[in-house]
């Protein structure tokens, strides 16, 4: 059995064996991708990744163009008069679209958020060094209107939300240490979701206060959301290879005690020979699938519905996969992965 594959020449798929990419290309600068997001700009899709060296890259899949983007440095005068020659440290990307910009959010752990105008590359807020923490981790929030991000710190437990101008942020939970974020909009529900050691934390953002925890029985590296019979659920990924899928309460379901434990949908899936280091989700025909990367040089799918994989190993990086996020690309389901080879491949989702 053969699916289609977009050629970029003649902007039309063409077949290509199952379980091939259908598209792959190499980040000009040939080293690590540690992070990718994904806009739509005027209907297509376009990639953003910073590589090990800090290098922010956009990358047009339809026309298969790169471009680098240099960025002015994050603080502000004072760290910039003392370190003239400092750069930017950054690892971690977070994109939107927002007034008809794309707007970066991207840091570091040695380095605070900061924002950028990634098109004119402007500034749009410094980071002061004791103002707020390095970096653990970023995401954007979804929903119409101002450009938001949520914000976790590297060093103090504290969950902040960040809304366009940035000039200062709320906070929006403390005594979390979190390395991971996700966020949805699900019926309504502006969701967000962290891995804190053993546990996944989730917020309502109308309800901040409350948080939910579900517990795995290792680390938990990466989250993501999804719906399953239109409930929220969180998905979550931990040692050793394993996927968690848990239901997200209603509001008026709201647990008297945060330590009463939730039970997951089903037992942990399995399917890595090693840690997941990425999961995005997608829905492709109403299905709920999940798409996982792997230190392990694989990436897989999974229908979160069942608690089962869709299809086989995908098999063709070479070294740990890093990044993973689902798009859609000329109408068509797809997901992205990058790591450790520099190499972003476009992947078809199954309908």
């Amino acid at each position: 059995m053969h699916r289609p594959q977009w050629n970029r020449a003649s902007a039309r798929f063409r077949c290509m064996p199952d379980n091939s990419p259908l598209l792959a290309s190499k980040i000009p600068s040939s080293t690590r991708i540690e992070d990718l997001a994904v806009v739509t700009m005027n209907g297509d899709p376009l990639v953003v990744c910073v590589d090990v060296s800090y290098r922010v890259w956009t990358w047009d899949p339809l026309r298969d163009v790169w471009r680098q983007r240099p960025l002015p440095f994050g603080y502000d005068q004072d760290i910039i008069d003392d370190y003239p020659d400092a750069e930017n440290q950054i690892d971690q990307v977070a994109v939107t679209v927002a007034g008809g910009r794309v707007v970066l959010a991207a840091g570091h752990d040695e380095q605070p958020v900061s924002f950028w105008d990634l098109e004119t590359g402007e500034l749009l807020r410094r980071a002061t060094l004791g103002e707020d923490d390095y970096l653990g981790a970023v995401a954007t929030v979804r929903g119409p209107g101002p450009a938001r991000f949520v914000s976790s710190g590297h060093n103090s437990d504290v969950l902040l939300l960040w809304e366009e101008p940035f000039d200062s942020w709320t906070l929006l939970a403390e005594d979390v240490h979190v390395w991971s974020l996700a966020t949805a909009e699900i019926n309504g529900r502006s969701l967000v979701a962290g891995a804190d050691g053993s546990s996944v934390l989730a917020w309502d953002l109308a309800r901040p206060d409350r948080k939910q925890v579900f517990n795995t029985t290792e680390s938990t590296w990466a989250v993501s959301w999804s719906r399953v019979e239109n409930r929220p659920v969180v998905v979550a990924a931990a040692d050793p290879g394993q996927l968690w899928v848990w239901e997200l309460p209603d509001t008026a379901e709201d647990r008297e005690h945060e330590d009463d434990a939730i039970k997951p949908r089903y037992e942990p899936i399995n399917g890595h020979d090693g840690r997941i280091e990425a999961v995005d989700t997608a829905m492709v025909g109403g299905r709920p699938l999940a798409v996982t990367g792997s230190e392990d040089a694989t990436v897989r799918v999974w229908d979160l519905a069942e608690g089962v994989a869709v299809g086989g190993r995908l098999v063709d990086h070479e070294g740990r996969v890093l990044a993973v996020k689902t798009a859609v690309l000329r109408g068509r389901d797809v997901a992205l992965s990058a790591g450790q080879d520099g190499v972003i491949r476009v992947w078809g989702l199954p309908t």
